[in-house]
């Protein structure tokens, strides 16, 4: 099978979106020719991956985007358009040109209350975007959706939706990278290298870098030798925060952009941080990731991740300094417990999220929808 791959997002193990990775990646490991267009890509050769736009360096915009995927409509045949998130209503207008089917991979409802659109222009004419989206819904013979919240949610804008829910799974499974050794990641800290605590700050996250550099302050002053890796939010912000807390020294602030660094140390972390968006509505895929490194995860509530977290797989806090820091130290101070929510999460990610199952859910649904009469 011959499928057009879009995506308006990078498609990338190092800062793009996983979820697309991991299914251009399952799509060709079922044995499909997959052509990809997006605005950048960064992923391992793959026989059946051929990339039409988004291989160099230079971000390619959405025009010409749009311009590589009429130019190849035209001369090659496909049997099924795979779009991903918004790049959805272009798809939609090209599935019904070439008379195509269409499948949406999702990642949000984009109109509505529980809507999040990407401009402004989806708040001045909330009519002609609900009649895209719920045109696109009709249109697609299947819809992945990521969990349950969003499901029902595009089920409240198109009740007939072909929708089939899978889960993100975690990077690591995906990603073959360079290792880098312990002693590497901890020569920053100096003598410092006792307890190792990552922290993941979501986008638009709860709290702020400010609470979170009180909470390792306290911690700090616990367990001296702590050291802490940040992933996200306002990096050179932050470095001078933790050096007015006089903790520069027990902090590493890292980039989006070191896929490696960050991995390696959720690898020998002791105590795994995460801070998710404000009143988020859809589980983040980076979650699945935190699960499967090994740490035990210390999580400030969002009711969004309640289907993936419990008390058993995570430990809750509140957001304040002090409420994270004890969940930290409770970490550090009591092994077995740590060790009991450390394995529940591992277990978790391996009895239903794993790259296996996911793989497998594509290459059925796919075989299921395009399988000859």
């Amino acid at each position: 099978m011959n499928i057009l791959f879009i995506s308006y997002a990078e498609v990338s193990l190092r800062g793009g979106s996983v979820r697309a990775a991991a299914m251009l990646r399952a799509l060709a490991d079922a044995g499909h020719r997959v052509d990809l267009v997006a605005p950048h890509t960064d992923l391992p050769d793959h026989p059946n991956i051929r990339v039409l736009a988004g291989g160099d360096d230079k971000l390619l915009r959405r025009a010409q985007l749009r311009r590589e995927c009429l130019r190849t409509a035209r001369r090659v045949s496909y049997d099924a358009i795979h779009a991903v998130d918004q790049a959805v209503f272009f798809a939609d207008g090209l599935s019904r040109w070439k008379k195509i089917p269409l499948v949406y991979d999702a990642s949000r409802r984009f109109t509505g209350k529980a809507g999040i659109g990407t401009s402004a222009l989806w708040k001045l004419f909330p009519k002609q975007y609900l009649w895209m989206e719920t045109r696109a819904l009709d249109r697609a013979v299947i819809i992945f959706s990521p969990c349950s919240a969003l499901t029902a949610d595009l089920y409240s804008l198109e009740k007939n939706a072909m929708i089939v829910q899978l889960e993100d799974i975690p990077i690591q499974p995906l990603y073959a990278r360079r290792e880098i050794e312990k002693s590497t990641l901890l020569e920053s800290f100096g003598k410092r290298s006792g307890w190792v605590i990552v922290c993941r700050i979501l986008p638009g996250s709860i709290v702020g870098f400010r609470k979170l550099l009180m909470a390792a302050r306290k911690v700090i002053d616990a367990e001296p030798n702590t050291s802490f890796f940040f992933k996200g939010g306002a990096r050179e912000q932050a470095e001078k925060m933790a050096a007015s807390l006089d903790i520069a020294g027990h902090c590493v602030f890292l980039s989006n952009k070191e896929p490696e660094t960050f991995l390696s140390a959720l690898e020998i972390a002791d105590a795994v941080l995460l801070v998710p968006q404000e009143k988020s509505r859809y589980i983040h895929p980076q979650v699945y990731t935190l699960l499967h490194a090994g740490a035990p995860l210390v999580t400030l509530h969002e009711s969004a991740y309640d289907e993936v977290l419990s008390e058993k797989t995570s430990i809750p806090v509140l957001p304040s300094s002090e409420s994270m820091a004890e969940g930290l130290l409770r970490v550090i101070q009591e092994p077995l417990f740590s060790l009991a929510v450390a394995t529940e999460g591992q277990q978790l990610v391996a009895d239903r999220y794993t790259y296996s199952s996911f793989k497998h859910k594509v290459r059925m649904t796919y075989h299921q929808l395009f399988k000859p009469e």
